[in-house]
């Protein structure tokens, strides 16, 4: 996120926006800091001063919008490393199910030879490692297609290849009814607010007799807005309840990867044993039979699979804490960062 505050342009133009609005509604106000001799009626009054209030509006939502930009940058940053991370866990996983295939091929080739297994297998046992090594391939690939993305978020340059180091820690949470969440959205979410300030410049003409405006298009215009801004409730309306329930689904999820993952590790601990014992082999050629490499392989896969879900839950949380305007990153939703050598050496 450092990365991204300093080298994305995105808050920048933020910036750059306040600037713009402050200087056109600087302009605004000089045409009205005076009293027309000719009266606050008159057309020419009427447009320049709807022009400053307009103005007004612009400078406040410009200055609202910069506020958010960091929130949104910070988000994106988080959807992007949350991918990247997750493609690399996928990838680390599908390496090792390319080993345990690489092995188990390496036995079938030994035991077609001494006509254990007959040439049918064998063959299979070549498609197998195939299927394997492409699956392997195209893991690697992802990965390198979501590191580039998030290069690219953080302003870096193509050939980046950086270690991603911190891994989600949160399995929960906590948040208010729905109902009071949804209240939150309709007037924090920028879907919402930014169409609100598209309304108040139209309702500033109402009072104001302006040239080249007549009633049917102020009406008209008004109505657009009015549904526009109607429509952006709905909207985030509907975004906030599905990421509430998509956010229990995956809580739900964890739970039972939580399980899932204890009784590998379970299950691992005693293929050890057995296998110390002698009463299983490391690696077997028959479908559903004990062996120690299945059991690892095992282990690896539920970890990936609870790794990633409580990646997928941080970032539905970073989404849904934008929405609802609330702080986007928790240092306590993830590891803290690798302590550097020097600091190791002053510990």
């Amino acid at each position: 996120m450092e990365l991204a505050f300093k080298n994305n342009p995105n808050l920048r133009l933020a910036e750059l926006e306040v600037e713009k609005a402050q200087i056109l509604r600087d302009d605004a106000y000089d045409y009205v800091d005076y009293f027309p001799t000719e009266g606050v009626v008159t057309l020419a009054f009427n447009q320049v001063f709807n022009a400053y209030q307009q103005a007004e509006i612009g400078l406040n939502t410009a200055k609202r919008a910069k506020l958010a930009a960091k929130d949104q940058l910070t988000k994106d940053v988080i959807a992007a490393y949350t991918e990247a991370l997750m493609n690399y866990n996928n990838m680390k996983s599908m390496e090792l199910t390319l080993k345990n295939t690489r092995d188990l091929h390496t036995v079938s080739s030994v035991a077609g030879k001494v006509g254990v297994i007959s040439s049918y297998d064998f063959d299979s046992s070549i498609t197998g490692l195939q299927q394997a090594e492409e699956g392997y391939r195209a893991a690697q690939l992802t990965y390198e297609g979501s590191i580039a993305n998030l290069g690219s978020l953080l302003g870096q340059h193509p050939d980046w290849d950086p270690v991603l180091t911190s891994n989600a820690l949160i399995t929960t949470y906590e948040r208010e009814d729905l109902s009071i969440d949804i209240i939150h959205g309709s007037s924090e979410s920028v879907l919402v607010w930014t169409k609100q300030a598209l309304l108040d410049i139209e309702k500033s003409k109402e009072n104001w007799i302006l040239p080249g405006l007549t009633s049917e298009e102020r009406k008209i215009d008004m109505s657009t807005a009015e549904l526009n801004y109607e429509d952006a409730k709905r909207t985030s309306r509907v975004l906030i309840e599905q990421m509430y329930y998509g956010i229990d689904t995956i809580e739900g999820q964890i739970k039972l990867a939580e399980l899932a993952y204890e009784k590998a590790m379970k299950d691992k601990e005693l293929a050890q044993l057995k296998y110390d014992l002698g009463l299983i082999p490391r690696l077997t050629l028959t479908p559903g039979a004990d062996s120690l490499e299945s059991k690892i392989l095992a282990v690896s896969q539920a970890n990936t699979q609870l790794c990633n879900l409580k990646l997928q839950l941080a970032n539905l949380k970073a989404q849904y804490a934008f929405m609802i305007g609330e702080d986007v990153f928790e240092e306590a939703d993830w590891t803290a960062p690798p302590v550097a050598a020097n600091e190791t050496e002053k510990l």
